[in-house]
């Protein structure tokens, strides 16, 4: 259970008797749990949140569940996904497996069942190496979860990959044109400046100890291992 606590999660559904039933449920579980009542929603908090588990309906207005898997597969490969689904017809499945779903539930879908989906994925996704960090903090790279002080600290989509780089170099400055491919980089065709990295380090420097993260002047961000 306490694997759980780790975790981020976007639920997707759209019928509200259902999201009563299981929200408060998860919300006891895990970390943090988003919840989106249609596919567009859903992608759009994927793109600015760090989640680690995608719970969704497959049948969700404006864009249905198979589609929405299809577009987080085309910026992570890793993020768990578990399908509800009320059939089981040989071109969803194939679509689920196509995928690489972790699991899929029929609907109605009992708690117990939901809960053992949930430990199977959460184990996999936890099961990361940690990575130990000045200043009482840790780097799980597996979650890519970032904890100060045993707590696990909540990131943006974009904190979390910035934060992932400067684990990555281990120390070492990384500049601004680093900073801009690995962050931005499925982002070419928007104009993203030098302002944009300002405002993201001192967001995330909020979140964290102040003497985390160094600016090495003229050189660029480091972790001040």
């Amino acid at each position: 259970m306490k694997i759980l606590k780790n975790l981020n999660i976007l639920y997707v559904e759209d019928e509200d008797t259902i999201i009563d039933k299981y929200a408060y449920f998860l919300e006891e579980l895990c970390r943090e749990v988003y919840i989106a009542r249609d596919g567009e929603e859903a992608f759009r908090i994927f793109e600015e949140n760090n989640i680690h588990l995608v719970i969704l309906d497959l049948l969700i207005p404006k864009l249905n569940g198979i589609n929405l898997a299809k577009k987080i597969r085309q910026i992570d490969d890793n993020v768990a996904l578990i399908a509800l689904t009320a059939h089981s017809d040989r071109e969803i499945l194939l679509d689920i497996v196509d995928l690489n779903f972790s699991s899929y539930l029929i609907k109605p879908v009992g708690r117990s069942d939901l809960m053992n989906a949930l430990l199977k994925v959460s184990k996999k996704v936890d099961g990361g190496r940690n990575i130990p960090l000045p200043c009482d903090c840790s780097w799980d790279s597996k979650s890519k979860t970032l904890f100060c002080e045993e707590r696990a600290v909540t990131l943006t989509k974009r904190e979390s990959k910035l934060f992932e780089l400067l684990v990555e170099k281990a120390g070492a400055p990384c500049s601004d044109d680093e900073i801009f491919f690995y962050v931005w980089g499925d982002e070419f065709n928007k104009v993203i400046t030098n302002s944009s990295i300002r405002t993201l380090v001192k967001n995330l420097r909020k979140k964290i100890p102040h003497n985390l993260i160094k600016n090495q002047y003229g050189v660029g961000y480091k972790i001040n291992f």
